[in-house]
């Protein structure tokens, strides 16, 4: 199918609120850039990832979403295949096992396998249910396999972000609430086992610093004392691009990465942080639409997917910044630096575009979720 005929069934909202939160991203890495006037390495890449990103979206726009469904097995499990390699061969990187050198280029399989898990849970959700607890024993097992594979990095971040995808998905396909309540029994034993037998120390601490983060501000509550900090410092206005004095003077630890949404307080203030919550806003409200309106089982599972991987991602590192929620390591889609993670998000709105462009929709009653959304 020709670009030119899908351009009047483009979702432009949906696009151009993804492409002005990389805009803000790209712009906080020109002013965390300490090149002496050069351009930054961080900043070049990630304009290299978003260009790949963006005619990804073009691609997965002309490709109909349909033909995922075929697939999706295959690419779930080349997804943990690619996790099995990089627990062999992957590069450390403070402590834990999770890249991958390609060519001179570091991958994060696991970015890609929690787009797989997607694919792999809506190919299950949309042949419908014939037992509650049937497709709950399918769904948690196939959870379970990139699970134990990204705890073994070990990736509690991830570990958590696709804990909640899989519970968010299962919920809105109308799991029993009494499953619910069960899986969350099992969450908070399995935490207390975990804790004594899985965690690792620092692992702990970003607990323990989470409850009480000004115990060691100077020690490992640093981080979050140093966002609240930030944050707060920026005001209405903020200090101005490159006049923040925690990102600039490297107070702000991970200002490109974990912390970025500090340093966007920083340096725009309020009001820079309003726009990236409208943003937002804007971006999860139109995936939304598109998993209302239509009523193809495997394209609203595909949006859901894509509507809750989104929404914890921002929701997460958002609280992390403000010192609401443990430091995960979570990045914020579109704007935290990472290649492997816009890249991703960028897949997601493809696939969700395709859903919208190719998916049959009817003004006749409600789409099987609408109920619940």
């Amino acid at each position: 199918m020709k670009l030119r005929s899908l351009l009047p069934s483009i979702d432009w909202t949906l696009v151009a609120s993804a492409a002005l939160l990389a805009g803000i991203g790209l712009a906080m890495l020109a002013s965390a850039a300490d090149t002496g006037g050069g351009v930054s390495p961080f900043l070049l890449r990630q304009g290299i990832a978003f260009a790949v990103g963006g005619a990804l979206i073009v691609i997965m726009m002309k490709i109909p979403y349909h033909n995922w469904r075929r697939i999706a097995p295959a690419v779930f499990g080349i997804g943990l295949i690619m996790q099995l390699i990089v627990l062999g061969a992957g590069r450390i990187i403070r402590g834990t096992v999770s890249r991958l050198d390609l060519f001179g280029v570091q991958v994060q399989p696991s970015e890609f396998v929690k787009v797989a898990l997607v694919l792999v849970l809506a190919w299950i959700l949309a042949k419908g249910r014939t037992n509650a607890w049937r497709q709950f024993a399918i769904t948690a097992a196939t959870l379970a396999l990139p699970l134990i594979l990204v705890m073994q990095e070990p990736d509690l971040g991830m570990a958590v972000l696709m804990s909640a995808l899989w519970l968010g998905m299962m919920i809105v396909f109308g799991m029993p609430w009494r499953i619910v309540m069960i899986v969350l029994l099992i969450a908070f034993a399995a935490f207390g086992t975990a804790w004594q037998t899985v965690f690792l120390d620092y692992q702990k601490e970003r607990i323990l610093t989470f409850l009480n983060p000004t115990a060691d501000p100077l020690g490992s509550g640093y981080n979050v004392t140093q966002s609240i900090i930030a944050l707060g410092s920026g005001q209405i206005f903020g200090r101005g691009l490159g006049h923040g004095p925690q990102s600039q003077l490297k107070f702000l630890p991970e200002r490109h990465t974990d912390f970025i949404l500090a340093s966007v307080g920083e340096e725009l203030g309020f009001v820079g942080i309003a726009l990236v919550v409208i943003l937002y806003t804007v971006l999860l409200w139109r995936i939304l639409l598109v998993a209302r309106t239509t009523r193809d089982p495997f394209g609203q599972a595909i949006s859901v997917g894509a509507f809750l991987l989104l929404l914890i991602g921002f929701t997460v590192n958002s609280g992390m910044n403000m010192g609401l929620l443990p430091v995960t390591g979570i990045p914020l889609p579109f704007i935290s630096y990472g290649g492997s993670n816009l890249i991703t998000s960028c897949f997601l709105l493809g696939l969700v575009e395709s859903v919208k462009i190719h998916s049959r929709f009817t003004q006749e009653g409600p789409g099987e979720l609408t109920s619940f959304l």
